[in-house]
């Protein structure tokens, strides 16, 4: 693995811990969203891709704000719009059909 890259995995952990830390107890999507740790993980732009689709293979969690704002797309059909688990599965497989991971 390049530098680079485990500079940018490194930096993704860092900034995903504190923002798990900070976000426990927001229960609103666009709080979450918009903790200063997630929104540079967005800045990121695609290098957090597949970073973010390996973290939701292993937990569902809010990166569904990410996953579309760094990659301009919104896979999940309207009739999976708040169901986590499959939010989660649709995001996953488009990662998988793209390359991504």
């Amino acid at each position: 693995m390049p530098d680079t890259a485990i500079q940018i995995k490194d930096l993704f952990q860092e900034l995903k811990t504190e923002w798990k830390v900070k976000s426990r107890y927001m229960s609103n999507t666009a709080q979450i969203a918009t903790v200063w740790e997630y929104q540079q993980i967005i800045g990121m732009g695609r290098p957090a891709l597949p970073l973010i689709l390996k973290e939701l293979e292993q937990e569902t969690d809010h990166w569904f704000w990410a996953l579309e704002a760094i990659s301009g797309d919104d896979p999940v059909p309207p009739d999976h719009v708040g169901d986590v688990e499959k939010m989660a599965k649709t995001w996953i497989e488009w990662g998988k059909q793209k390359g991504i991971i």
